[in-house]
């Protein structure tokens, strides 16, 4: 049995001397050094701060003769876009653009942009359709 076991014993001991002296252990000198869930979570916090939607078109309350409408907006940089039942990210400038198909009469749109925290907001406009028939 000790011969089984003896060259794996061997390896580990090797490793265990050849790569001792590699590992450093950092010494806290500093209370900020500390790892605390609070830090985790204010840094949350403070990257929700960043966290912002502006729709540039439509504007709320427009009336609109044409079916097809382009939402376009600004958020932060690579979020999660949801524009009523689309999803998408908006790209490294924050900027997005969708196109969404109206009914005719109102039209509830809903954004959402949400960042990598989970993180959201959202707003919603009211586009009207009257189309020329």
């Amino acid at each position: 049995m000790i011969k089984k076991f003896f060259p794996v014993f061997l390896v580990f001991l090797l490793g265990v001397i050849i790569l001792a002296p590699n590992f450093k252990s950092k010494q806290i000198t500093k209370p900020e050094d500390v790892l605390k869930p609070t830090n985790v979570l204010q840094k949350s916090v403070l990257e929700s701060e960043k966290v912002f939607l502006q729709i540039s078109e439509p504007k709320d309350n427009v009336t609109v003769a044409n079916q097809a409408i382009t939402i376009k907006g600004k958020a932060i940089s690579n979020g999660f876009v949801f524009v009523n039942d689309q999803e998408f990210r908006a790209d490294l400038n924050g900027n997005f653009s969708t196109t969404v198909i109206l009914d005719e009469g109102e039209n509830y749109i809903l954004v959402v942009v949400s960042d990598e925290y989970g993180n959201s907001l959202e707003k919603d406009i009211v586009v009207n359709l009257e189309s020329t028939q």
